[in-house]
């Protein structure tokens, strides 16, 4: 009986009563919960193609970082990498699955695009079905509403066809039917998330931004829907529409944040790196960690301003 009252001491177990009974606590948990809480992130990851694969290691170098990540938005590719995370809220899991993705394995036949029902079939395997109501970290992703011809903000129903329609590409993915709307790539109407990245619990908002400026991109396509436009119809209508109504450029600007909580973006430096280059992910996640680590002084010198600390 001696050696089993000395075992249970040299654990330094007390017990602590609650509303369902007695909890037995040890030193490591009263050390937890004597240290201050972790600097909470609302994280806004910006469209960008293959570019985006940076936004994991943004993720990863933030979370080693000791901050904690409790709110994440994303636009076209962004959306995608923010659903990889925001599911379970294990960036390393979401390491191994981009590391382990084959665009080609995706992709159309002889054509560098991806096939819109192979992509979901992916992404609804990798997330395991998962809803925004299953996501262990609070998602919202950004879409374009192509008849309000403005930003749609989802989030509840399935994270996979959000995604996708977050990355649907105007005149190569049919625009996604989603309650009555029909949506399409999120970069056309907001490229950097910042406002829904925000939330009451956020003690700084980090912006990763991958994003080029395409104004040939933009020019070709507005020509296209104003010249041979009146031709197209079926799914590709919705599309000439918006683009023959629309602001003469692709929005940069990202949308207004109305709190008063700091922002920093971040612009992983990604050199050569184009949109459709989907083998060179491991550069682009060293990119997105460099990016945070490079300012790692900056982030926790905002963080301790608006804490009071400094």
């Amino acid at each position: 009986m001696t050696a089993m009252t000395n075992s249970s001491e040299s654990e330094a177990v007390v017990q602590r009563r609650n509303g369902d009974g007695v909890k037995p606590v040890t030193d490591s948990d009263a050390l937890a919960s004597a240290l201050p809480p972790a600097p909470r992130i609302g994280l806004a990851l910006s469209s960008g193609g293959a570019r985006g694969f940076a936004h994991v290691g943004v993720i990863k170098a933030l979370r080693e970082a000791g901050f904690s990540i409790v709110n994440v938005a994303g636009s076209s590719m962004g959306s995608i990498v923010a659903a990889g995370y925001a599911v379970r809220g294990d960036v390393a899991e979401l390491e191994r699955w981009v590391l382990d993705f084959r665009a080609r394995d995706y992709s159309r036949r002889f054509l560098p695009i991806i096939d819109p029902l192979r992509l979901v079939a992916f992404l609804d395997e990798i997330l395991e079905g998962a809803t925004f109501a299953d996501c262990a970290v609070p998602l919202r992703i950004i879409a374009t509403d192509l008849r309000a011809r403005a930003a749609a903000t989802l989030d509840e129903g399935s994270v996979a066809l959000a995604a996708f329609a977050s990355s649907a590409m105007p005149f190569v993915h049919r625009p996604v039917p989603w309650q009555g709307r029909l949506l399409a790539d999120g970069s056309l109407s907001c490229v950097l998330p910042t406002a829904q990245a925000s939330a009451a619990d956020v003690d700084l908002i980090i912006g990763s931004l991958v994003s080029r400026k395409l104004p040939a991109l933009n020019r070709f396509t507005e020509g296209v829907a104003h010249t041979a436009g009146g031709a197209i119809r079926g799914w590709g209508r919705p599309y000439f529409d918006f683009f023959r109504d629309r602001a003469p450029q692709l929005p940069w600007s990202t949308a207004l944040d109305t709190s008063t909580r700091p922002t920093l973006v971040l612009n992983p430096r990604l050199g050569r790196i184009g949109p459709l280059d989907f083998a060179r992910m491991r550069e682009a996640i060293t990119a997105g960690e460099e990016a945070v680590t490079s300012r790692l002084g900056e982030i926790r010198a905002l963080l301790a301003a608006e804490r009071g600390d400094g």
